[in-house]
């Protein structure tokens, strides 16, 4: 492909406008357009990177020819630009999570994208993570064997249900929350890590106590089904939105194997490190950590490889591991958005430079974590045990 792919934005808020940005500098993409109803913003930003800004996307969508569309307009107003793209015949959309905040949303996205016979990718960035990778490495290659249970936690600070989007924060807010907005990513993440295995059910409460608009706390069960339909992990996840706190975002992720764990301080808080450790299976020789070391290397990551004696276990030899920090890691690291523009250039679902990282979030994918998020809510509402459907 010679030509650069025409590029439009529609929502020029937080993400939207990295995004325009990311894609006016993008070698195989050039920034044709940016759209918001907030039209001094737009032009703003159309005037830094010297693109057209329109009000309506529609017009926008009428008056250019183009090979993406990347919406970041808010949770739940995915589906009106997404389909309007679709109508246009772009025939490829990103868009950012969660790719809807109903089912029903979802599902006419998804219809509307078959229809046109377009592809869309939903920005599940985490997928992109060093730390993340290195963890999908671990998980995929059974240094910690067959996972059983797992904690996850992902808060936000109260501003940015409050203040994040402005005066409108409340209202947006309201009509999302914090399973929307934050166990989207929790869901993809988890299913990223443990594919195949999916998720089959859900138990989950909530409590909207600080902010009363919307809910500020839920925390719920994942319980995954294995490959072949049998019970495979069961997670807790737990998400707020009414902290005060040091941070924007806190994540935390542990998950405990049959063979080793992995402890992983993603967003850390207040006087803890971002990194993670992998307590890998205690029968595998020195050799063999340092071909797994070599194959984290190949993937651009930097591990300390540990052999160590157990501060807890009064048995004798070494507790073999790895460690990660994000400090060491190259910086900066690619954008998911960046993957799926080289998938594009090599007409391909997954480009070169991701291969061996499992899938990146294209189709289904999205919709796959929108229902889970759906079953969350409903478990929440009926105080029992909902399958994902």
């Amino acid at each position: 492909m010679n030509d650069k792919l025409r590029t439009a934005v529609i929502g020029t808020g937080i993400m939207g406008s990295s995004h325009a940005r990311q894609f006016a500098t993008n070698a195989h993409t050039t920034l044709v357009a940016v759209a918001d109803t907030l039209t001094e913003r737009a032009e703003a930003l159309a005037k830094e990177l010297g693109a057209k800004a329109y009000s309506d996307f529609r017009e926008m969508l009428s008056e250019n020819k183009l090979d993406i569309v990347i919406v970041a307009t808010p949770d739940p107003y995915h589906r009106g630009p997404i389909e309007a793209a679709c109508q246009a015949g772009v025939p490829n959309i990103f868009t950012e999570k969660p790719l809807a905040t109903t089912v029903e949303d979802g599902e006419a996205i998804m219809e509307a994208v078959r229809k046109a016979g377009a592809r869309i990718l939903t920005n599940y960035s985490n997928r992109v993570n060093p730390l993340d990778i290195a963890a999908h490495y671990f998980l995929q290659n059974g240094l910690v064997g067959e996972v059983a249970y797992g904690d996850v936690r992902l808060d936000d600070n109260i501003s940015v249900p409050t203040n994040l989007w402005g005066s409108r924060s409340r209202e947006w807010a309201a009509h999302s929350s914090t399973a929307h907005f934050l166990l989207s990513h929790v869901s993809d993440i988890l299913r990223w890590y443990l594919a195949p295995a999916e998720v089959e059910a859900v138990y989950a409460i909530s409590q909207r106590r600080i902010l009363g608009f919307t809910p500020d706390l839920y925390d719920c069960y994942l319980f995954f089904k294995d490959a072949a339909g049998g019970a495979g992990a069961k997670v807790h996840a737990k998400a707020e939105w009414a902290k005060e706190m040091d941070e924007l975002v806190e994540f935390y992720i542990s998950l405990t194997g049959s063979k080793g764990s992995i402890v992983y301080n993603k967003l850390p808080g207040f006087g803890v490190t971002q990194g993670l450790r992998a307590n890998v299976a205690e029968d595998l020789s020195l050799a063999e950590l340092q071909q797994h070391q070599e194959a984290l290397k190949a993937k651009g990551l930097r591990s300390r490889l540990l052999r160590r004696a157990s501060r807890v276990d009064v048995g004798e030899g070494f507790k073999p591991g790895f460690e990660l920090y994000l400090a060491e890691q190259k910086q900066p690291f690619p954008n998911l958005l960046d993957y799926a523009v080289e998938a594009l250039v090599e007409g391909s679902d997954t480009p070169k430079s991701w291969a061996g990282n499992g899938s990146l979030p294209w189709g289904d994918e999205g919709l796959k974590a929108t229902k889970i998020v759906a079953a969350i809510i409903e478990s929440a509402e009926k105080g029992k045990e909902v399958e994902v459907r």
